[in-house]
Protein backbone atom coordinates (compact mmCIF):
# COMPACT_ATOMS: atom_id res chain seq x y z
CA UNK A 1 0.00 0.00 0.00
CA UNK A 2 1.01 3.48 -0.80
CA UNK A 3 0.05 4.98 2.33
CA UNK A 4 3.20 6.28 3.53
CA UNK A 5 2.79 8.54 -0.25
CA UNK A 6 -0.15 10.01 0.87
CA UNK A 7 0.80 10.93 4.20
CA UNK A 8 3.93 12.18 3.51
CA UNK A 9 1.74 15.26 1.49
CA UNK A 10 0.57 16.93 4.85
CA UNK A 11 1.53 17.94 8.17
CA UNK A 12 1.67 14.82 10.64
CA UNK A 13 -0.78 15.75 13.32
CA UNK A 14 -3.58 15.66 10.53
CA UNK A 15 -5.60 12.99 9.68
CA UNK A 16 -7.05 11.61 5.67
CA UNK A 17 -11.07 10.33 6.38
CA UNK A 18 -12.66 8.69 3.37
CA UNK A 19 -16.35 8.01 3.85
CA UNK A 20 -17.63 4.26 2.45
CA UNK A 21 -21.17 5.10 1.52
CA UNK A 22 -22.06 1.86 0.19
CA UNK A 23 -22.09 -1.96 0.98
CA UNK A 24 -19.96 -3.04 -1.91
CA UNK A 25 -17.07 -0.15 -1.40
CA UNK A 26 -17.63 -0.65 2.45
CA UNK A 27 -16.55 -4.75 1.77
CA UNK A 28 -14.11 -4.09 -1.24
CA UNK A 29 -12.44 -2.04 1.12
CA UNK A 30 -12.02 -3.91 4.23
CA UNK A 31 -11.15 -7.00 1.59
CA UNK A 32 -8.53 -4.98 -0.40
CA UNK A 33 -6.62 -3.79 3.37
CA UNK A 34 -6.36 -7.43 4.02
CA UNK A 35 -4.78 -8.75 1.04
CA UNK A 36 -2.31 -5.65 1.02
CA UNK A 37 -1.71 -6.20 4.88
CA UNK A 38 2.27 -7.42 5.55
CA UNK A 39 2.57 -6.54 9.22
CA UNK A 40 -0.41 -7.24 11.20
CA UNK A 41 -4.25 -6.83 10.96
CA UNK A 42 -6.63 -6.16 14.01
CA UNK A 43 -10.09 -6.46 14.02
CA UNK A 44 -12.96 -5.34 17.03
CA UNK A 45 -16.60 -6.61 16.38
CA UNK A 46 -20.15 -7.30 18.19
CA UNK A 47 -21.38 -9.07 14.95
CA UNK A 48 -18.97 -11.41 12.65
CA UNK A 49 -21.39 -13.62 11.04
CA UNK A 50 -20.85 -17.10 9.59
CA UNK A 51 -22.44 -16.38 6.32
CA UNK A 52 -20.98 -15.91 3.24
CA UNK A 53 -19.13 -12.14 3.95
CA UNK A 54 -17.78 -13.70 7.57
CA UNK A 55 -16.24 -16.40 5.15
CA UNK A 56 -14.88 -14.69 2.46
CA UNK A 57 -12.89 -12.79 5.10
CA UNK A 58 -12.16 -15.28 7.22
CA UNK A 59 -10.31 -16.75 4.03
CA UNK A 60 -8.69 -13.88 3.24
CA UNK A 61 -7.05 -13.45 7.12
CA UNK A 62 -6.08 -17.20 6.81
CA UNK A 63 -4.36 -16.34 3.61
CA UNK A 64 -2.96 -13.39 5.33
CA UNK A 65 -1.54 -15.22 8.42
CA UNK A 66 -0.40 -17.81 5.91
CA UNK A 67 1.77 -14.89 4.15
CA UNK A 68 2.91 -13.71 7.97
CA UNK A 69 1.10 -11.08 8.61
CA UNK A 70 -0.33 -11.05 12.59
CA UNK A 71 -4.07 -11.44 12.65
CA UNK A 72 -5.98 -10.57 16.06
CA UNK A 73 -9.72 -10.78 16.36
CA UNK A 74 -11.58 -9.27 19.09
CA UNK A 75 -15.36 -10.17 18.88
CA UNK A 76 -18.37 -9.93 21.38
CA UNK A 77 -20.22 -13.23 22.37
CA UNK A 78 -23.95 -12.36 22.12
CA UNK A 79 -23.78 -10.46 19.16
CA UNK A 80 -20.97 -12.85 17.38
CA UNK A 81 -22.12 -16.54 19.80
CA UNK A 82 -18.70 -18.21 19.06
CA UNK A 83 -20.02 -21.86 18.71
CA UNK A 84 -18.80 -22.62 15.15
CA UNK A 85 -15.45 -25.28 15.41
CA UNK A 86 -14.14 -23.17 12.47
CA UNK A 87 -13.08 -20.68 14.70
CA UNK A 88 -11.15 -23.35 17.07
CA UNK A 89 -9.44 -24.64 14.02
CA UNK A 90 -8.67 -20.91 12.81
CA UNK A 91 -6.62 -19.95 16.39
CA UNK A 92 -4.88 -23.42 16.10
CA UNK A 93 -2.43 -21.02 13.35
CA UNK A 94 0.53 -19.45 15.39
CA UNK A 95 -0.40 -16.16 13.82
CA UNK A 96 -3.93 -16.20 14.33
CA UNK A 97 -5.52 -15.16 18.31
CA UNK A 98 -9.14 -14.98 18.60
CA UNK A 99 -10.60 -13.57 22.06
CA UNK A 100 -14.20 -13.25 23.21
CA UNK A 101 -15.21 -10.16 25.01
CA UNK A 102 -17.08 -10.68 28.25
CA UNK A 103 -18.23 -14.57 27.36
CA UNK A 104 -20.83 -16.37 28.48
CA UNK A 105 -19.67 -19.73 30.02
CA UNK A 106 -22.54 -21.77 28.60
CA UNK A 107 -22.56 -21.76 25.13
CA UNK A 108 -25.69 -23.33 24.07
CA UNK A 109 -29.00 -24.60 25.59
CA UNK A 110 -30.28 -24.36 28.83
CA UNK A 111 -27.11 -23.90 30.34
CA UNK A 112 -26.78 -20.37 28.17
CA UNK A 113 -29.61 -19.09 28.93
CA UNK A 114 -29.60 -19.46 33.26
CA UNK A 115 -26.35 -17.73 33.14
CA UNK A 116 -27.88 -14.74 30.88
CA UNK A 117 -30.55 -14.65 33.83
CA UNK A 118 -28.22 -14.73 36.97
CA UNK A 119 -25.81 -12.74 35.78
CA UNK A 120 -27.87 -10.18 33.80
CA UNK A 121 -26.04 -7.34 35.34
CA UNK A 122 -22.66 -8.15 33.92
CA UNK A 123 -24.06 -9.84 30.51
CA UNK A 124 -26.04 -7.06 29.73
CA UNK A 125 -22.68 -4.63 29.19
CA UNK A 126 -21.52 -5.74 25.67
CA UNK A 127 -18.94 -4.64 23.76
CA UNK A 128 -20.95 -2.59 20.00
CA UNK A 129 -17.48 -1.33 18.53
CA UNK A 130 -16.64 -1.97 15.23
CA UNK A 131 -12.83 -1.46 14.54
CA UNK A 132 -10.51 -2.72 11.78
CA UNK A 133 -6.51 -1.69 11.64
CA UNK A 134 -4.39 -3.05 9.10
CA UNK A 135 -0.40 -2.04 9.90
CA UNK A 136 -1.40 0.52 11.89
CA UNK A 137 -1.53 2.57 9.13
CA UNK A 138 -4.93 2.39 8.35
CA UNK A 139 -8.54 2.06 10.19
CA UNK A 140 -11.96 1.52 9.35
CA UNK A 141 -14.63 2.23 11.68
CA UNK A 142 -18.19 3.44 12.13
CA UNK A 143 -21.63 1.21 11.78
CA UNK A 144 -21.09 -1.93 10.18
CA UNK A 145 -20.55 -5.52 11.44
CA UNK A 146 -19.14 -8.10 9.48
CA UNK A 147 -22.67 -10.04 7.96
CA UNK A 148 -23.88 -10.01 4.68
CA UNK A 149 -26.92 -7.62 5.59
CA UNK A 150 -24.18 -4.44 6.03
CA UNK A 151 -22.54 -5.13 2.69
CA UNK A 152 -25.97 -5.23 0.50
CA UNK A 153 -26.00 -8.83 0.01
CA UNK A 154 -29.53 -9.77 2.00
CA UNK A 155 -33.05 -9.63 1.94
CA UNK A 156 -32.72 -6.67 4.49
CA UNK A 157 -30.09 -4.45 3.87
CA UNK A 158 -28.89 -1.83 6.64
CA UNK A 159 -28.19 1.63 5.46
CA UNK A 160 -24.90 2.41 7.35
CA UNK A 161 -21.59 3.94 6.55
CA UNK A 162 -17.71 3.56 7.89
CA UNK A 163 -15.04 5.79 7.71
CA UNK A 164 -11.71 5.04 6.31
CA UNK A 165 -8.94 6.96 7.95
CA UNK A 166 -4.98 7.48 7.75
CA UNK A 167 -2.47 9.86 10.05
CA UNK A 168 -2.66 11.33 13.08
CA UNK A 169 -6.07 8.82 14.69
CA UNK A 170 -3.74 5.63 14.08
CA UNK A 171 -1.98 5.72 17.52
CA UNK A 172 -5.49 6.35 19.03
CA UNK A 173 -6.96 3.42 17.29
CA UNK A 174 -3.90 0.71 17.94
CA UNK A 175 -4.10 2.19 22.06
CA UNK A 176 -7.73 1.62 22.02
CA UNK A 177 -7.71 -1.90 20.30
CA UNK A 178 -4.71 -2.99 23.05
CA UNK A 179 -6.78 -1.49 25.73
CA UNK A 180 -9.48 -3.55 24.95
CA UNK A 181 -7.03 -6.92 23.58
CA UNK A 182 -5.40 -7.17 27.11
CA UNK A 183 -8.25 -6.21 29.36
CA UNK A 184 -9.35 -9.42 31.50
CA UNK A 185 -12.90 -9.06 30.39
CA UNK A 186 -11.38 -10.37 26.98
CA UNK A 187 -10.83 -14.38 26.78
CA UNK A 188 -8.91 -16.49 24.45
CA UNK A 189 -11.11 -18.69 22.59
CA UNK A 190 -9.43 -21.39 23.87
CA UNK A 191 -10.35 -21.19 27.35
CA UNK A 192 -14.17 -21.33 26.29
CA UNK A 193 -15.83 -24.47 26.39
CA UNK A 194 -16.51 -24.73 23.03
CA UNK A 195 -18.33 -28.07 22.49
CA UNK A 196 -16.94 -30.08 19.30
CA UNK A 197 -16.39 -32.89 17.23
CA UNK A 198 -15.06 -31.66 14.08
CA UNK A 199 -11.19 -32.50 13.66
CA UNK A 200 -10.82 -30.89 10.76
CA UNK A 201 -7.18 -29.66 10.57
CA UNK A 202 -5.54 -26.11 9.22
CA UNK A 203 -4.64 -28.15 6.06
CA UNK A 204 -8.15 -29.41 5.15
CA UNK A 205 -9.72 -26.19 6.21
CA UNK A 206 -7.76 -24.74 3.93
CA UNK A 207 -8.59 -27.05 1.05
CA UNK A 208 -12.22 -26.45 1.82
CA UNK A 209 -11.67 -22.38 1.98
CA UNK A 210 -10.08 -22.49 -1.64
CA UNK A 211 -12.83 -24.57 -2.98
CA UNK A 212 -15.81 -22.34 -1.21
CA UNK A 213 -14.17 -19.36 -3.07
CA UNK A 214 -13.73 -21.09 -6.24
CA UNK A 215 -17.89 -21.52 -5.95
CA UNK A 216 -17.97 -17.56 -4.89
CA UNK A 217 -16.39 -16.28 -7.63
CA UNK A 218 -18.90 -17.22 -9.63
CA UNK A 219 -21.48 -14.92 -8.19
CA UNK A 220 -22.85 -11.23 -9.10
CA UNK A 221 -21.17 -10.27 -6.22
CA UNK A 222 -17.88 -11.33 -6.40
CA UNK A 223 -18.55 -9.97 -10.25
CA UNK A 224 -19.21 -6.72 -9.03
CA UNK A 225 -15.56 -6.55 -6.26
CA UNK A 226 -13.91 -7.42 -9.64
CA UNK A 227 -15.10 -4.02 -11.00
CA UNK A 228 -14.78 -1.64 -7.88
CA UNK A 229 -12.48 0.90 -8.76
CA UNK A 230 -11.98 1.04 -5.26
CA UNK A 231 -9.82 -1.77 -3.93
CA UNK A 232 -7.18 -0.53 -7.18
CA UNK A 233 -7.30 2.87 -5.70
CA UNK A 234 -6.34 1.64 -2.14
CA UNK A 235 -3.35 -0.61 -2.76
CA UNK A 236 -2.26 2.14 -5.58
CA UNK A 237 -2.65 4.98 -2.51
CA UNK A 238 -5.10 6.75 -4.47
CA UNK A 239 -8.30 7.27 -2.34
CA UNK A 240 -8.73 10.77 -2.50
CA UNK A 241 -8.66 11.62 1.26
CA UNK A 242 -10.34 14.79 2.57
CA UNK A 243 -7.52 15.97 5.48
CA UNK A 244 -8.05 17.42 8.68
CA UNK A 245 -7.71 16.38 12.52
CA UNK A 246 -9.62 13.52 14.00
CA UNK A 247 -10.48 12.55 17.79
CA UNK A 248 -11.20 8.41 18.05
CA UNK A 249 -14.04 8.06 21.04
CA UNK A 250 -14.37 5.03 22.78
CA UNK A 251 -15.50 3.48 26.13
CA UNK A 252 -13.10 2.12 28.31
CA UNK A 253 -13.16 -1.80 28.13
CA UNK A 254 -13.61 -1.63 32.26
CA UNK A 255 -17.47 -0.14 31.06
CA UNK A 256 -18.28 -3.64 31.07
CA UNK A 257 -17.50 -4.58 34.35
CA UNK A 258 -17.49 -1.75 36.53
CA UNK A 259 -19.74 1.08 35.05
CA UNK A 260 -20.23 2.49 38.47
CA UNK A 261 -15.85 3.15 38.75
CA UNK A 262 -16.01 5.44 35.55
CA UNK A 263 -16.48 9.19 35.71
CA UNK A 264 -19.26 10.20 32.94
CA UNK A 265 -16.89 12.52 31.38
CA UNK A 266 -15.15 9.22 30.14
CA UNK A 267 -18.38 7.96 28.02
CA UNK A 268 -18.08 8.43 24.23
CA UNK A 269 -21.98 9.77 24.52
CA UNK A 270 -21.54 12.31 27.22
CA UNK A 271 -18.32 13.92 25.19
CA UNK A 272 -20.89 13.70 21.92
CA UNK A 273 -23.71 15.57 24.13
CA UNK A 274 -20.80 18.24 25.10
CA UNK A 275 -20.13 19.07 21.25
CA UNK A 276 -23.71 18.58 20.70
CA UNK A 277 -24.91 21.16 23.16
CA UNK A 278 -22.03 23.94 21.24
CA UNK A 279 -24.16 23.73 17.95
CA UNK A 280 -24.78 27.11 16.72
CA UNK A 281 -26.80 26.98 12.91
CA UNK A 282 -27.21 22.91 12.00
CA UNK A 283 -27.54 19.70 13.75
CA UNK A 284 -28.01 16.49 11.86
CA UNK A 285 -28.20 13.01 12.67
CA UNK A 286 -28.96 9.57 11.52
CA UNK A 287 -29.32 6.99 14.36
CA UNK A 288 -30.98 3.72 13.83
CA UNK A 289 -32.18 3.81 17.73
CA UNK A 290 -33.26 6.82 18.79
CA UNK A 291 -35.22 7.30 22.34
CA UNK A 292 -34.37 10.93 23.46
CA UNK A 293 -35.56 10.78 26.69
CA UNK A 294 -36.40 13.76 29.08
CA UNK A 295 -32.73 14.84 28.87
CA UNK A 296 -32.57 14.59 24.63
CA UNK A 297 -35.71 16.02 24.06
CA UNK A 298 -34.38 19.29 26.51
CA UNK A 299 -31.07 19.53 24.78
CA UNK A 300 -32.98 19.44 21.24
CA UNK A 301 -35.31 21.78 22.62
CA UNK A 302 -32.74 24.31 24.01
CA UNK A 303 -30.83 24.52 20.45
CA UNK A 304 -34.26 24.66 18.68
CA UNK A 305 -34.72 27.85 21.20
CA UNK A 306 -31.46 28.94 20.34
CA UNK A 307 -32.04 28.71 16.58
CA UNK A 308 -30.32 25.87 15.46
CA UNK A 309 -32.16 23.67 13.21
CA UNK A 310 -32.59 20.03 13.90
CA UNK A 311 -32.93 17.37 11.71
CA UNK A 312 -33.62 13.68 12.96
CA UNK A 313 -33.35 10.75 10.63
CA UNK A 314 -34.18 7.06 12.23
CA UNK A 315 -36.61 4.13 11.36
CA UNK A 316 -39.87 3.62 10.87
CA UNK A 317 -41.87 1.09 12.44
CA UNK A 318 -41.92 -1.06 9.19
CA UNK A 319 -38.22 -0.11 8.92
CA UNK A 320 -37.06 -1.26 12.72
CA UNK A 321 -35.92 -4.19 13.65
CA UNK A 322 -36.84 -3.95 17.34
CA UNK A 323 -40.22 -3.27 18.06
CA UNK A 324 -39.69 -1.96 22.08
CA UNK A 325 -36.91 0.47 20.72
CA UNK A 326 -39.78 2.18 18.61
CA UNK A 327 -42.22 1.95 21.19
CA UNK A 328 -39.92 4.29 23.53
CA UNK A 329 -39.14 6.55 20.68
CA UNK A 330 -42.61 7.01 19.74
CA UNK A 331 -44.03 8.90 23.26
CA UNK A 332 -41.41 11.34 22.10
CA UNK A 333 -42.11 12.15 18.40
CA UNK A 334 -45.23 14.39 19.01
CA UNK A 335 -43.41 16.28 22.01
CA UNK A 336 -40.20 17.03 19.15
CA UNK A 337 -42.30 18.01 16.03
CA UNK A 338 -44.40 20.80 18.38
CA UNK A 339 -40.79 22.54 19.10
CA UNK A 340 -39.76 22.43 15.49
CA UNK A 341 -37.13 19.12 15.66
CA UNK A 342 -37.76 17.95 11.89
CA UNK A 343 -38.31 14.46 11.74
CA UNK A 344 -38.03 11.23 8.78
CA UNK A 345 -38.45 8.12 9.64
CA UNK A 346 -37.20 5.52 7.05
CA UNK A 347 -39.42 3.45 4.75
CA UNK A 348 -39.18 -0.24 4.24
CA UNK A 349 -38.11 -0.39 0.84
CA UNK A 350 -36.46 3.11 -0.23
CA UNK A 351 -35.22 4.27 -3.62
CA UNK A 352 -35.49 1.44 -5.17
CA UNK A 353 -34.58 3.07 -8.43
CA UNK A 354 -31.68 5.03 -7.07
CA UNK A 355 -29.67 2.09 -5.24
CA UNK A 356 -28.18 -1.06 -6.88
CA UNK A 357 -28.59 -4.45 -4.54
CA UNK A 358 -25.99 -7.00 -5.20
CA UNK A 359 -28.20 -10.03 -5.26
CA UNK A 360 -31.61 -11.59 -6.25
CA UNK A 361 -34.77 -9.94 -6.10
CA UNK A 362 -35.95 -6.89 -4.01
CA UNK A 363 -34.78 -6.06 -0.56
CA UNK A 364 -36.51 -4.47 2.84
CA UNK A 365 -34.38 -1.81 4.36
CA UNK A 366 -33.57 -0.57 8.19
CA UNK A 367 -31.27 2.14 9.21
CA UNK A 368 -28.44 1.29 11.19
CA UNK A 369 -26.25 4.10 10.60
CA UNK A 370 -24.66 6.38 13.49
CA UNK A 371 -24.07 9.73 11.82
CA UNK A 372 -23.77 13.61 13.26
CA UNK A 373 -23.49 16.70 11.33
CA UNK A 374 -22.58 19.22 13.36
CA UNK A 375 -22.80 23.12 11.46
CA UNK A 376 -20.37 23.53 8.79
CA UNK A 377 -16.95 22.01 10.12
CA UNK A 378 -17.39 18.57 12.38
CA UNK A 379 -18.99 15.15 11.25
CA UNK A 380 -19.27 12.03 13.70
CA UNK A 381 -19.16 8.45 12.24
CA UNK A 382 -19.57 5.54 14.77
CA UNK A 383 -21.37 2.72 16.87
CA UNK A 384 -23.30 4.86 18.94
CA UNK A 385 -27.09 4.95 18.87
CA UNK A 386 -29.37 7.88 20.67
CA UNK A 387 -30.54 5.75 23.28
CA UNK A 388 -29.60 4.62 26.97
CA UNK A 389 -27.61 0.95 26.30
CA UNK A 390 -25.64 2.84 23.59
CA UNK A 391 -24.79 5.91 26.56
CA UNK A 392 -24.84 3.43 29.76
CA UNK A 393 -25.01 -0.06 29.07
CA UNK A 394 -22.58 -0.99 25.75
CA UNK A 395 -19.06 -0.06 25.11
CA UNK A 396 -18.94 2.33 21.64
CA UNK A 397 -16.59 3.80 19.69
CA UNK A 398 -16.61 6.74 16.83
CA UNK A 399 -14.72 9.46 14.72
CA UNK A 400 -15.05 13.09 15.39
CA UNK A 401 -13.79 14.85 12.40
CA UNK A 402 -13.14 18.65 11.81
CA UNK A 403 -13.19 18.57 8.50
CA UNK A 404 -15.71 20.83 6.02
CA UNK A 405 -15.16 18.55 3.30
CA UNK A 406 -16.23 15.15 5.16
CA UNK A 407 -19.30 17.40 6.85
CA UNK A 408 -20.53 18.26 3.27
CA UNK A 409 -20.13 14.98 2.32
CA UNK A 410 -22.12 13.14 5.36
CA UNK A 411 -24.77 16.44 5.15
CA UNK A 412 -25.30 14.57 1.62
CA UNK A 413 -26.02 11.57 2.34
CA UNK A 414 -28.67 12.63 4.92
CA UNK A 415 -30.27 14.54 2.32
CA UNK A 416 -30.04 10.94 0.29
CA UNK A 417 -31.00 9.15 2.88
CA UNK A 418 -34.39 11.54 3.60
CA UNK A 419 -35.48 12.01 0.19
CA UNK A 420 -39.04 11.45 -0.81
CA UNK A 421 -38.66 8.09 -2.07
CA UNK A 422 -36.43 6.88 0.74
CA UNK A 423 -38.22 8.46 3.84
CA UNK A 424 -41.46 9.57 5.40
CA UNK A 425 -41.32 13.46 6.37
CA UNK A 426 -43.13 13.83 9.70
CA UNK A 427 -45.25 16.71 10.40
CA UNK A 428 -48.19 18.08 12.49
CA UNK A 429 -52.01 18.47 11.65
CA UNK A 430 -53.61 21.38 13.05
CA UNK A 431 -55.65 19.07 15.25
CA UNK A 432 -52.01 18.03 16.57
CA UNK A 433 -52.04 14.51 14.43
CA UNK A 434 -48.97 13.05 13.19
CA UNK A 435 -48.98 12.68 9.55
CA UNK A 436 -46.60 11.30 7.21
CA UNK A 437 -45.56 12.12 3.55
CA UNK A 438 -42.88 10.84 1.07
CA UNK A 439 -43.25 10.36 -2.43
CA UNK A 440 -43.55 7.11 -4.73
CA UNK A 441 -41.18 6.15 -7.47
CA UNK A 442 -43.20 7.94 -10.26
CA UNK A 443 -43.16 10.91 -8.03
CA UNK A 444 -46.61 10.96 -6.75
CA UNK A 445 -47.33 11.95 -3.19
CA UNK A 446 -48.04 9.89 -0.36
CA UNK A 447 -49.92 11.25 2.57
CA UNK A 448 -50.77 8.92 5.53
CA UNK A 449 -52.21 9.51 9.19
CA UNK A 450 -50.77 6.24 11.12
CA UNK A 451 -47.36 4.52 10.75
CA UNK A 452 -46.96 3.84 7.06
CA UNK A 453 -46.32 0.30 5.51
CA UNK A 454 -47.27 -1.80 9.01
CA UNK A 455 -50.43 -3.84 10.54
CA UNK A 456 -52.73 -3.02 12.92
CA UNK A 457 -51.46 -6.07 15.18
CA UNK A 458 -47.68 -4.21 14.96
CA UNK A 459 -48.82 -0.91 15.62
CA UNK A 460 -50.93 -2.49 18.89
CA UNK A 461 -48.20 -4.18 19.97
CA UNK A 462 -45.82 -1.36 19.55
CA UNK A 463 -47.92 1.11 21.57
CA UNK A 464 -48.46 -1.80 24.40
CA UNK A 465 -44.65 -2.12 24.55
CA UNK A 466 -44.31 1.54 24.55
CA UNK A 467 -45.66 1.53 28.77
CA UNK A 468 -42.98 -1.12 29.71
CA UNK A 469 -40.32 0.57 32.05
CA UNK A 470 -37.22 -0.34 30.16
CA UNK A 471 -36.46 2.62 28.49
CA UNK A 472 -32.89 2.95 30.30
CA UNK A 473 -32.08 -0.98 28.98
CA UNK A 474 -32.88 -0.31 25.27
Amino acid sequence: MEVQKALAQHRPEASGFYLLQDGLSAFAARAALIEAASVSLDLQYYIFEDDTVGRILLSLLLNAADRGVRIRLLVDDLGTRVVNPVVLTLDEHPLIDIRVFNPVLGRSGIRRTLEQALNFGRINHRMHNKLFVTDGLLLITGGRNIADGYFSRADVEFLDVDVMALGQVLPQAAQIFDDYWNNPVSVPVTELSLESADDRNLDELRGEIKRFLEQEAKTEFTEALRESRLAGEIIAGAIPFQWGWGTLFADPPEKALHRERIPVEAFPGYKLEKIIRNSRANLRISAAYFIPGKVGTKLFSNLQGAGVNVDILTNSLSSNDVAIVHGAYARYRKQLLKLGVDIWELRKAPGEKRHKHWFQGKSSATLHAKTFVIDDGLGFVGSINLDSRSILQNTEIGLLMESEAINRELSALFDDWVAGDSAWYLSLTEHGQIRWRARDDEGRVLLETRDPETTIWQRWLCWLLSWLPVESQI
